[in-house]
């Protein structure tokens, strides 16, 4: 077994994780009106459209009642609005605002900047083999999680 933490993989996974977060939130400072969490929320938002509340808690990894201040906040900003689930009275749903679409380009941008630099050295080939081992890994581990989640 394995017990030097370089060569360990999920705390390479984590660490580089960690690491493009920071380097997320010094470059946002100056050009987003959003934190790291808000940008998240909107990724999600627009990769997945409308969710509910608790989707949307259980992506980002909180707690549904950290979401909701999140989300109170986000709704006083303009970014999200929040509706009632016509099927169901008690599950709010969550949808982001022309706003928040615009907002998400610019945290994009960054998040390119950050993947340029976090790439820098490799050739376009490992860039994109990367990429897909690292989709491939998702794809592995999903199904398991969302099986023991359920």
């Amino acid at each position: 077994m394995q017990t030097s933490l370089d060569k360990r993989f999920g705390f390479l996974v984590s660490d580089v994780g960690r690491l493009c977060g920071k380097r997320f939130d010094d470059l946002a400072k100056s050009s987003l009106d959003l934190t790291r969490a808000q940008c998240r929320a909107l990724a999600y938002l627009s990769h997945y459209g409308e969710v509910n509340q608790a989707r949307l808690a259980d992506l980002l990894e909180v707690a549904p009642i950290s979401a909701g201040r999140l989300l109170d906040r986000m709704e006083e900003g303009g970014w999200i609005e929040r509706f009632q689930n016509e099927d169901d009275r008690r599950v709010r749903q969550v949808r982001m605002t022309a706003k928040a679409h615009k907002a998400l380009d610019k945290a994009r941008r960054v998040g390119d900047k950050i993947a340029l630099e976090a790439l820098a050295g490799f050739s376009a080939e490992e860039s994109e083999q990367l990429i897909a081992l690292l989709a491939r890994i998702r794809s592995n581990l999903g199904p398991i999680v969302d099986r023991s989640n359920e």
